[in-house]
Order: C-alpha cells, then structure tokens, then sequence
C-alpha cells in the first residue's frame, strides 16, 4: 500500500472507530473506497479493541528492505521496536496482540521459498528449555517474517566482554549448549552458526541458542535487546555462509556438512569460555583454514588454569578430523558432566578462600569507616556544642565511643532503606501484573519504549554520561533538601556558646522536622546506591576506560550525602545532660577532662560554655538528666 493510500485508510478509520460497532460497516461502504482499501479497513477494525497507536503509522510495507515503523501490523503481531539488523534481514522486538507476549520476528530479505519455509517449520518443531522456539511463520507477499521467542537478557558474546567465566560456570554453559544441540541433531537439524552473539541468556541466567535451523537463510541476525554481537555473520559467497572464527574446517571449505560441524564450533566456543579468547584470533577465511590444518592449541596450554579433563574435551571437539571428534553432542554432554563432577568441589573450597579473603579484608575497612565516620558526627557535634577552641580538649573521646558513634543510627536508616526497597519492588511487580491487561500493557509498553529512545538520545547507555547525570541528579537533590530545612542547617552548624539562642531553636520546636530531614537524606541515599550499581554494571558491560571515574564519581556524591545526613545526628539525637546549677544558673555538663567540667548555660548570654574543677562550690549537680533546651526557658521537655 502506498503512502497516499494509507493516508486516505487512516482518515476513514480515524472517523469509523468513533462511531458505535454496529454503525461502522455502513459508513465504510459509504466512503466509496477502492475495494482492496475497504477490505484493509474492515481487517482492522475487526482487530481494533483498544485506542489504536498503529493509526499513526503506516502498515507494515510488503518491500522487506524498508524498516518497519512502530505500530506496523504483521499478522496478529505490532512492530514496536528494532532491535538488530543482518546481512539478509532485520529483527523486530513485536507484541503478540493475541497471546499478550512479546517475541521476536525476523524479516528476511529476499523472496520466500518452499526451502526456507520448509526448514523454519522443521526448527519449530523443537522444544527444549535451551533453544528459542520458532512460532510462527507469515508470508506476507515475497516477504517471509519468521516469529520466535523473544529473550530478554545479555548474550554469551556481551558477557565474555564484560567477565571472565569461572571455570564451572562456563563448562555447565557448554552442557546446556551440548543439549540443546543433541536435540537439534535428533531431528535432523544443523545450527551451522553457533557462537557467543547467537548464545542468549534469560534474566535467571538459563542459555538459549537462538537462530536454530535458520542461521543459514537469515545470516544469524542475533535476537537481542540492541546489542550487536562480537563477530557480525559474513556471506562468504560460498556455500556455507556463517561466522568465520566459529566454522568448522569443511564448513569454511565449503563441504558437506553434519552435526560434527556444530560440535567443532562448539568446541571453539567452549575454549573461548575457559581461557578468554579464541584458539585462533583471526577471522580471515583463507588465513583461517591455514592455521585450522596445523591444528588447534590446547586450552590448557593458553591458560594453566583450565583442567586437563575440559582441555581434552576441548581438544577433541577442535580435531580438523571430523572422524576423530565427538561423534554426537551427547557424547560432549556427557564428557563435560564428568568435569563438572570433579570441578564442584575444587569451586566450594574456592569460593571459602574467596569469601574468607574478602571478610578478613573487608571487615577492617568496615572498622575503618565506621571510625571516620564517628569522627567525623562527633566533630560536627563538637562544633555545635562549643567544644572546639580553648575547650577542644572536652571534645576528645576513645576510638570505641567514635565506633559506636559511627555505628549509631545506622540501624533506622538500613531500616528505612530496607522498607522503601521491599516498596518498590512490590510496587513493580504489581504494575508487571497490571501490563497483562491489554490497554495497560500497550500503554505502559509505549511509554517503556518512549523512555529508552529519550535514554538513548541523551547517551545515558554510555557509563559516564549516566555517571555525570547520576552525580548531578544527587547534588540537586541535596540542594533541595537544605533549602527544604535551611533553619535546621542554621541550627547544627552554629554553637551554642556563642550563636543567637534563635538560631538554636529550630532543633527544639521541629521534632517532626528533624525526622524528615534524616528521612529525605535517607531517600537520597537509597537513590543513589541504586544508581551506583546502575553505574557499576555498565562499567562491566563496557568495560570502558573511563569506567572507575565514573564510579568513583556517584560514589563521591552517595558519600557526601551520607555525611550531610549523618552530621547532625548527635546533636539532633543526643541532647541530654546532666543539669547542675552553677552561680546561680542552669546548666548542663557537656564534657569532661580530668578535674574538669565543660558546662553549657544556655539561658546565659554567651559565651555559655564554662570550664569548671569538679570541687568549684559554686557548682552544685541535681542528678537529673534532661534535655539541654529546657536551660533556655523552664517549661516542658523539648521535643
């Protein structure tokens, strides 16, 4: 369909769907329109529920070279993103209007045929936790749209570039992979395009292979969130089209192939798995097959750590002799459960040692932190209280008391913390259940859609820029906050010995106040923990060079407004002393050195801080403990 006659379709639609269902047909039939547009306007309305997003864009083009817009029908399916692009086609992230779930659907370029139709249907057929299913295949005239599970997660190739494996976790990848294959096999299927971008795994963690029986129609185009995948599939204009690091020997020559192709492309990616790079670095096809015929190297000889019992299995899967490999993926299964075996309890005693180093070293610097940040309440305390200066010495306290000074309060705060996660993800998993509904789904599936084009547009999947709007975000915050309780700020950074006694005030009459001022900071915390993970996990994916910058630089913000909250915390908490009368005043012990007393008169003019000898007969101790704001004016206990 043409643009000006979408334009004219879209017009009469626009008016139909305003109309009561029983009314549309008759005035369809009125608008005089071409038959083959009539019968496109019935086939829609038919479909239309729902307020229509497909009406702002033009229906899916028959012409496989032009990107499908979103909202694009196709079938019972609504284009709603691109989400990868190959040699021979496109990927499309659509909703299935029917089922209400999304899935993957491949464009191919190029007329269909019986063949390619025929061996879409045959990798329908399989069913294994391993594999993404085939479900659907639409002719929609010469273009073949093939509709598969879509899986939501990072693939193999983006996780070798983000970390290295441990050593069992890649050979319990490499089972799962060799299932999958068997059951591939068992039907007569070949991947002949087996590699880490075509390796998807499920936000559990489970390996899928993705493009099974069709890798060679759709040049591998990888069904992913965007990401493209380490090695692009090449049309070597041979026979046997795929990715050249991962092809077997008689595949890169051009021969017939069988299973044991697929076992040698899995060898090559279990040795990737285990020793961080490929047996051979080139991807040249001529270069390739030279260096094949000479035979791979061991695993083990790459990297000392990989045991013998996998290196051999590796060893065999790479003979250029497909009579000396594994003869079934079976028999890889098999061989790689026995490593597993004897893997498991060398990785428990690892992961003590591991733990064990991590305790003896994080422990001190948890000590460590907590001393500072003790430290550093009781400096601020100091200077609110006036024992700072000639009276510096009745600020001195042992490290124990800094320690538990650095610990208090911390309980209410991982509390709160605690409290506003479990909020959030509740809050989250019920809005999950709500986008079942179909109105809610569409909406919240465009807005989600919305949100990671603006995402994307402002750069924030690049670690730095989302470090620097993270950093940003927090000191806004901050800022926000100390204008929201500018008086309380007033109060603790000033000192009782010598600031206007009005100044004080706002820590006696704002006891709701102060809650808020350490509930908001606690927020602000929990935001930017979130954030700091956000920033960590991007700077894994991407391992960029300025990736501890950009951690460094949320962790300086999340730091800073842990100390603004937490440097009021005596004075706001801790007001309460021993009252003595002392010449006649009331006052309050606030420290002590020696022989000496520190006393606080509030009710004084200042100075109010007075250092006294235990033995001075003009002062008299009441053995009453009370808040020091009751010194200003006799009356009820200060909040």
């Amino acid at each position: 369909m043409d643009p000006a006659s979408w334009e004219r379709v879209k017009d009469v639609l626009a008016e139909a769907v305003k109309l009561p269902p029983a009314e549309r047909e008759a005035f369809v039939e009125a608008q005089n329109l071409p038959t083959d547009l009539r019968a496109k306007v019935f086939e829609i309305l038919s479909s239309w529920k729902d307020t229509t997003p497909f009406l702002k864009t033009v229906p899916s083009p028959i012409e496989s070279d032009v990107i499908l817009p979103t909202g694009a029908i196709i079938g019972p399916y609504v284009i709603s993103d691109l989400i990868g692009e190959g040699g021979m086609g496109r990927v499309y992230l659509a909703n299935d209007r029917q089922l209400r779930r999304r899935v993957a659907m491949k464009c191919l370029k190029g007329p269909a045929d019986a063949t390619i139709i025929k061996e879409a249907i045959a990798a329908a057929q399989l069913n294994h936790p391993n594999v993404a299913s085939v479900f659907h295949v639409i002719e929609q005239g010469q273009t073949l749209f093939i509709v598969m599970e879509y899986v939501d997660g990072e693939n193999l190739a983006e996780r070798l570039k983000r970390e290295r494996l441990p050593m069992l976790q890649a050979v319990v990848i490499g089972q799962r992979l060799s299932s999958a294959l068997a059951s591939a096999h068992s039907k007569g299927i070949i991947h002949r395009d087996l590699k880490p971008g075509n390796v998807q795994f499920t936000r559990d963690g489970t390996p899928k292979v993705l493009d099974f029986g069709i890798a060679n129609l759709a040049q591998s185009i990888t069904v992913t969130t965007g990401a493209t995948t380490a090695q692009p599939t090449v049309n070597l204009g041979g026979p046997h089209p795929g990715t050249p690091p991962y092809m077997s020997p008689e595949q890169l020559g051009g021969r017939d192939l069988d299973e044991r192709s697929d076992i040698y492309s899995l060898g090559v990616l279990l040795f990737e798995m285990a020793t961080g790079r490929r047996p051979f670095p080139s991807s040249d096809r001529a270069e390739l097959m030279e260096l094949q015929a000479g035979g791979a190297p061991r695993a083990d000889s790459v990297d000392a750590k990989v045991p013998r019992a996998l290196a051999d299995v590796i060893a065999r899967a790479l003979d250029t002799d497909r009579l000396r490999r594994p003869q079934s993926a079976l028999e890889v299964e098999a061989a790689l459960d026995d490593v597993a075996r004897r893997l498991r309890p060398k990785v428990i005693r690892e992961l003590i040692r591991l733990w064990l180093a991590r305790v003896a070293i994080g422990i001190p610097l948890v000590v460590v932190g907590l001393l500072v940040l003790g430290e550093f309440k009781t400096l601020m305390f100091n200077g609110n209280y006036g024992r700072i200066g000639p009276f510096a010495r009745f600020g001195v306290e042992p490290w124990s008391a800094l320690l538990l000074w650095g610990i208090a309060g911390m309980g209410s705060k991982l509390l709160v913390m605690t409290i506003l996660t479990v909020v959030v993800f509740v809050a989250r998993s019920l809005f999950r259940t709500l986008e079942r509904v179909g109105a809610v789904g569409r909406l919240t599936s465009a807005v989600r859609l919305s949100c990671r084009n603006s995402a994307r547009a402002l750069s924030l999947d690049n670690t730095m820029v989302l470090a620097q709007a993270l950093a940003g975000l927090g000191v806004v915050l901050m800022l926000v906050v100390a204008w929201r309780h500018q008086d309380l700020m007033n109060a603790w950074t000033v000192s009782f010995n010598s600031a206007p006694i009005e100044t004080l005030l706002p820590m006696r009459e704002s006891a709701f106040g102060r809650f808020m001022y350490h509930f908001e900071l606690t927020v602000v915390t929990l935001v930017m923990c979130f954030g700091l993970v956000a920033v960590i996990a991007r700077r894994k994916a991407e391992r960029s060079n300025d990736g501890r910058i950009a951690v460094a630089l949320v962790a300086s913000v999340l730091a800073a407004v842990i100390l603004l909250d937490d440097a009021p915390f005596r004075s706001f908490n801790y007001r309460d002393f021993e009252r003595v009368e002392y010449a006649g005043l009331r006052c309050y012990i606030i420290g002590s050195n020696g022989d000496e007393f520190l006393i606080l008169c509030p009710g004084s003019v200042p100075p109010r801080n007075r250092a006294v000898r235990r033995d001075d007969p003009q002062l008299t101790r009441q053995g009453i403990i009370e808040n020091v704001f009751r010194g200003i004016a006799p009356g009820p206990s200060a909040p």
